[in-house]
């Protein structure tokens, strides 16, 4: 066995009282909690970030085909793919769907109150998984009626509706107002007010002879990609291969005001680990100063033992090492085990209208554990080598008789 690694181990296995053994206590505890903070804080923004932005892509998708000439605001213009860009676009790998839409602000009005909502008309083919997950009732748009809607639960309780519920629904279109009735087969909600507060869900049947589209025009084509990390990639791609009267939007051009609030996030989560990165660091290099204090007679002993310095210094590196460890491993059982409890049961709940979300959301990437473990363990390591050095100052006449 190492020497160095042999002697350690008999000095952290020391019984009896010592001054250093709530000192090391402690120091465990403090690194502890520095790691589970870490990785907590890392795991609910983590989950934060996912939840808020698998809404926004809910509603808006990765990527959107717009007309050149109005791609900043929904107007009469209209586009079409041809079959030849289309084909195009599917044979992308990280495309997974191309959805035609019709967007046409309206306003709904009841006997006792209205509410301006802005419709969205999808065809048969639309990926409606995300909105499946969010309907609080009913069902999602059938295929053989276009006189349906799914609306908010937001604008259902304003408006006093409920499923099976008839909408008057009016449209200022030409100088003149239009009317469309349709039944309220379904209600959702997102928690994310921006578009709870307006959108409704429709067949694009029934918006489009309200739109002075040609019958093969619509707004624009929602794309979602199967992965959203390659879609700078991806949405080089679709412009390269779109005529010239089309662009395209990202979800980040498309909300820039959310996503600059979601990136704002990661600073106040950097700010956390580095302060509980020098609560560790502090602690662990007290706890090193005290433990060589109280071994001082050690020390003398060992060097006149013919022990060098160098050796000296890694048992205490040993020493300091196993602490660190421990206090890791609880603090990564402490974490993970509040985040599984958390995911299971979502103990810790949140103000939708505040958060957007119900409770607080927990998302473990073990890659990002890991190298929060590895990263506080290399750099208490290193800072252990300053109080380290005193080792070599400690006069082994003057140890022995030290008291």
């Amino acid at each position: 066995m190492n020497f160095e690694y042999f002697i350690s181990k008999r000095l952290s296995k020391q019984k009896g009282k010592t001054f250093s053994r709530p000192i090391i206590i402690i120091a465990i505890l403090s690194i502890s909690l520095g790691v589970a903070v870490m990785i907590t804080s890392i795991s609910v923004l983590q989950g934060f970030k996912s939840e808020i932005k698998e809404k926004i892509i809910g509603f808006g998708s990765h990527v959107q085909i717009l007309p050149y000439q109005s791609y900043n605001s929904y107007d009469s213009h209209g586009i079409s793919l041809s079959p030849e860009e289309e084909k195009t676009l599917r044979k992308h790998e990280n495309i997974k769907s191309i959805n035609p839409f019709i967007s046409l602000g309206g306003l709904i009005k009841t006997k006792d109150d209205f509410q301006g909502v802005m419709l969205k008309g999808i065809d048969n083919n639309y990926d409606s998984n995300f909105f499946h997950n969010y309907l609080l009732s009913g069902r999602f748009l059938s295929k053989e009626n276009i006189n349906e809607a799914i609306i908010s639960k937001h604008i259902a309780n304003k408006l006093s509706l409920s499923l099976g519920d008839k909408l008057r629904i009016y449209f200022y279109i030409d100088n003149n107002y239009r009317a469309r009735a349709m039944e309220v087969i379904g209600i959702y909600e997102t928690g994310l007010s921006l578009y709870d507060e307006k959108i409704i869900i429709c067949n694009i049947d029934q918006l489009r002879p309200l739109s002075s589209l040609k019958d093969n025009e619509v707004h624009g084509y929602e794309i979602l990609l199967k992965d959203f990390s390659k879609q700078e990639e991806s949405s080089e791609y679709i412009y390269n291969s779109t005529s010239h009267d089309k662009t395209i939007l990202n979800i980040q051009e498309i909300e820039p005001n959310l996503f600059s609030w979601l990136n704002l996030l990661d600073s106040n989560v950097v700010v956390i680990l580095l302060i509980m990165i020098l609560v560790s660091i502090i602690t662990i290099t007290s706890t090193l100063l005290i433990i060589i204090f109280e071994k001082t007679q050690t020390i003398g002993i060992l060097k006149s033992l013919g022990a060098n310095n160098r050796s000296i210094i890694k048992i205490f590196l040993y020493n300091a090492l196993n602490i660190i460890i421990k206090g890791i491993l609880y603090g990564n059982i402490f974490a993970l085990g509040l985040g599984y409890l958390q995911v299971r049961f979502k103990i810790f709940k949140l103000d939708q209208e505040s958060y957007y979300l119900t409770s607080v959301p927990i998302e473990i990437s073990f890659s990002q554990v890991m190298l929060v473990n590895l990263g506080t363990i290399i750099i208490c390591f290193l800072a252990l080598l300053i109080p380290a050095r005193s080792i070599s100052k400690i006069s082994p006449i003057k140890s022995i008789r030290f008291d």
